[in-house]
């Protein structure tokens, strides 16, 4: 019984409750605004019940279309394109007025809808009166059992969107298919979840390892770079690794240096900067240019003397004795290998500098 109140209430404030009769008169809804009726001076008939209704359904969906068309406007034409360029700056001076702009055009939509509306009352019923529309326990069976139909369809709906979501992640299953090398099946479902929702990186950056498996290298460092520029969480350098891989890979080794230098100028803080130039000295070391990864490492150590806690002292130096090594300064090497025993115990830093590698990362 509780639950069939519930749904009467419900019914009352909805769209579909929307005419009063009384002997002499028919007060109709306004479909934008509840407290706000329309008085004509006559008992509507069955007939022209249900062709205000029909009329109801038409503004109604004209309004949510209208609506939904500015929300894919500014989603696509505006926030997706400049993404990169809207997270730069602080929340307020990019969310508050691209809601302004849909507030103003959800405002706009529905008050053109509303003044069409009436005249469409005008024109069908004749003159009216504007009065305070005033809710009655009077249910129409024939509306409340439309109403009922409408809360199925939504219930339904909802029992979908849930359903999809228990099926797990699109990512899940795209590496599962990368992991059945179903390569070119990982390119179009990406492809398609770039089209629907291109600031999820993800489908970049699984897109990108399904195009270098099939030496599509060109597509793949342009993926992982845009994988890169709108991550957000940390494994955001992993597709700038996976981009140096790829250039390390082909050979374009001047263009990787490149990226490095690029993004150590324009790093956002100083440990930003040192995880940077760390990966840039280990990137020197794998192509032989051992002088100036170990003008890196040389700095590094200097900063690390900063208190720079992800700047680890006994692993740069057991990584330059490696530079050493190859360089042939077995003394200097040794020095370095025991200064990197000195400060801790554990082996676990005795690791050979790594080189470069592409990862599809599992985490997500």
């Amino acid at each position: 019984m509780g639950k069939l109140n519930i749904i009467k209430w419900l019914y009352r404030i909805s769209p579909m409750n929307f005419y009063n009769l009384s002997e002499n008169s028919t007060v109709i809804k306004s479909i934008n605004n509840t407290l706000l009726g329309y008085k004509f001076d006559k008992k509507f008939d069955p007939k022209e019940i249900n062709s205000v209704w029909e009329n109801i359904k038409i503004h109604k969906r004209l309004s949510v279309i209208g609506i939904f068309l500015v929300f894919i406007i500014l989603l696509y034409a505006i926030i997706f394109p400049n993404y990169s360029l809207l997270i730069t700056y602080k929340w307020y001076y990019t969310i508050i007025p691209l809601l302004l702009v849909l507030f103003f055009a959800y405002k706009g939509i529905i008050y053109l809808n509303t003044i069409w509306f009436e005249k469409r009352l005008l024109k069908k019923f004749g003159t009216y009166e504007k009065i305070l529309f005033k809710q009655t326990n009077i249910i129409d069976k024939k509306y409340f059992n439309l109403f009922k139909l409408e809360i199925a369809k939504v219930l339904t709906l909802i029992l979908i969107i849930i359903g999809c979501f228990s099926l797990g992640s699109p990512f899940k299953a795209l590496q599962n298919q990368i992991k059945q090398e179903r390569y070119d099946d990982v390119i179009k479902y990406t492809t398609i979840g770039i089209k629907i929702f291109p600031i999820a990186y993800e489908w970049y950056s699984l897109r990108g390892y399904a195009k270098f498996k099939i030496k599509d290298y060109e597509g793949a460092i342009k993926d992982f770079d845009k994988a890169y520029q709108i991550g957000l969480d940390e494994y955001n350098i992993l597709n700038f690794d996976n981009k140096i891989y790829v250039k390390y890979y082909i050979k374009d080794y001047e263009g990787a240096i490149k990226d490095f230098d690029y993004e150590i100028a324009n790093c956002s803080d100083e440990y930003e900067k040192d995880a940077f130039l760390w990966d840039k000295a280990q990137f020197l070391y794998n192509l032989g240019k051992y002088d100036e990864a170990l003008q890196i490492y040389n700095d590094l150590l200097v900063k690390s003397e900063e208190d720079r806690i992800f700047l680890l002292k006994n692993r740069l130096y057991f990584e330059r004795a490696q530079v050493y090594k190859k360089m042939g300064k077995t003394k200097p090497a040794d020095e370095d290998i025991l200064n990197a025993e000195n400060l801790n115990i554990e082996e676990s830093f005795k690791n050979p500098i790594p080189a470069p590698s592409l990862i599809l990362d599992e985490d997500n």
